[in-house]
């Protein structure tokens, strides 16, 4: 934006308003250079600041998303470890032969010799270990 000068007033020609025409000059010309320069540097620190917060914001959404695998393994861990202690426990059972041989008599009706086997609700042992299976299948599927 130049400011008209007016036509009407002569300008004098010696070494003074010369000098000071050019001072003048180069004035306008550093400062020009000068708002280049800062308008160059704004726009590289913008690139690098946005630069810096998209990545920052990619990490943050990918600790989140790694957060909640994390809380679904825990979980999973957490049935698989409820399982295999049941599972242990079974297998413990399973070693000793009086279990063994009552759960054959409770679940398949066996019978050592001269021995009459009666079904009572409340003494059927394999009742409660098909409701246990089932607690456990329930278990695995959630």
């Amino acid at each position: 934006m130049k400011k008209k000068e007016p036509t009407n007033i002569a300008r004098l020609k010696n070494d003074y308003t010369q000098a000071k025409t050019l001072q003048a000059h180069r004035e306008r010309k550093q400062k020009r250079s000068m708002r280049r320069r800062l308008a160059v540097i704004l726009f590289v620190g913008c690139l690098v600041i946005i630069g810096l917060t998209t990545k920052i914001w990619t990490s943050a959404q990918a600790i989140s998303e790694m957060e909640t695998e994390k809380a679904e393994a825990e979980v999973v861990l957490k049935k698989t470890e409820t399982q295999q202690d049941y599972l242990n426990t079974q297998i413990k059972r399973l070693e000793d032969e009086n279990y063994v041989a009552k759960l054959a008599r409770s679940q398949y009706y066996l019978s050592k010799d001269n021995e009459i086997i009666f079904s009572l609700p409340e003494d059927n042992a394999a009742k409660v270990i098909e409701e246990t299976n089932e607690k456990v299948e329930t278990t695995e599927k959630d």
